[in-house]
Protein backbone atom coordinates (compact mmCIF):
# COMPACT_ATOMS: atom_id res chain seq x y z
CA UNK A 1 0.00 0.00 0.00
CA UNK A 2 1.41 3.55 -1.08
CA UNK A 3 0.36 6.54 0.78
CA UNK A 4 -0.09 9.96 -0.36
CA UNK A 5 -0.65 12.86 1.69
CA UNK A 6 -2.26 16.44 0.32
CA UNK A 7 -4.46 19.06 1.52
CA UNK A 8 -7.77 19.67 -0.24
CA UNK A 9 -10.68 21.72 0.21
CA UNK A 10 -14.30 19.24 1.43
CA UNK A 11 -17.21 20.78 -0.70
CA UNK A 12 -20.71 19.06 -0.40
CA UNK A 13 -19.07 15.83 0.52
CA UNK A 14 -16.62 15.75 -2.23
CA UNK A 15 -12.73 16.07 -1.58
CA UNK A 16 -10.85 17.19 -4.93
CA UNK A 17 -7.61 14.78 -5.02
CA UNK A 18 -4.58 16.89 -6.75
CA UNK A 19 -4.14 16.43 -10.63
CA UNK A 20 -0.87 15.00 -9.69
CA UNK A 21 -2.06 12.15 -7.98
CA UNK A 22 -5.10 11.06 -9.76
CA UNK A 23 -2.67 8.97 -12.84
CA UNK A 24 -1.37 7.37 -10.01
CA UNK A 25 -4.78 6.26 -8.02
CA UNK A 26 -7.51 4.10 -9.13
CA UNK A 27 -9.71 1.20 -8.54
CA UNK A 28 -10.37 0.92 -4.62
CA UNK A 29 -8.70 3.46 -1.72
CA UNK A 30 -8.58 3.90 1.69
CA UNK A 31 -9.08 7.89 2.75
CA UNK A 32 -8.24 8.85 6.78
CA UNK A 33 -9.37 12.40 7.25
CA UNK A 34 -8.00 14.55 9.80
CA UNK A 35 -9.27 18.13 9.35
CA UNK A 36 -7.27 21.52 10.66
CA UNK A 37 -8.02 24.17 12.78
CA UNK A 38 -11.31 23.25 14.25
CA UNK A 39 -12.63 26.07 15.82
CA UNK A 40 -15.71 26.39 17.95
CA UNK A 41 -16.73 29.70 16.56
CA UNK A 42 -16.89 28.44 12.66
CA UNK A 43 -20.43 28.59 12.26
CA UNK A 44 -20.05 25.09 10.06
CA UNK A 45 -18.95 23.02 13.16
CA UNK A 46 -21.64 23.86 15.40
CA UNK A 47 -23.30 20.91 14.70
CA UNK A 48 -20.39 18.73 15.47
CA UNK A 49 -21.14 16.36 18.83
CA UNK A 50 -18.93 16.52 22.01
CA UNK A 51 -20.31 13.48 23.18
CA UNK A 52 -17.33 11.22 23.80
CA UNK A 53 -19.01 7.18 23.79
CA UNK A 54 -16.48 4.09 25.20
CA UNK A 55 -18.79 1.48 24.01
CA UNK A 56 -15.52 -0.82 24.13
CA UNK A 57 -15.40 0.16 28.34
CA UNK A 58 -18.14 -0.95 29.59
CA UNK A 59 -18.30 -2.18 32.59
CA UNK A 60 -21.37 -3.80 34.83
CA UNK A 61 -21.54 -1.88 37.96
CA UNK A 62 -24.27 -3.44 39.81
CA UNK A 63 -23.87 -4.51 43.24
CA UNK A 64 -20.99 -1.96 43.40
CA UNK A 65 -21.70 0.39 46.35
CA UNK A 66 -19.02 3.67 46.59
CA UNK A 67 -18.14 4.93 50.00
CA UNK A 68 -17.03 8.71 49.54
CA UNK A 69 -15.39 8.68 52.88
CA UNK A 70 -13.19 5.71 52.12
CA UNK A 71 -12.04 6.99 48.67
CA UNK A 72 -11.04 10.47 50.46
CA UNK A 73 -8.86 8.61 52.69
CA UNK A 74 -6.58 7.09 49.89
Amino acid sequence: MEAYEFQSSLTDGIIQVPAEFRNKLFGNVKVILMQENLSKNNTQNENLSQKTDFPYFAIDTTGYTFNREEANER
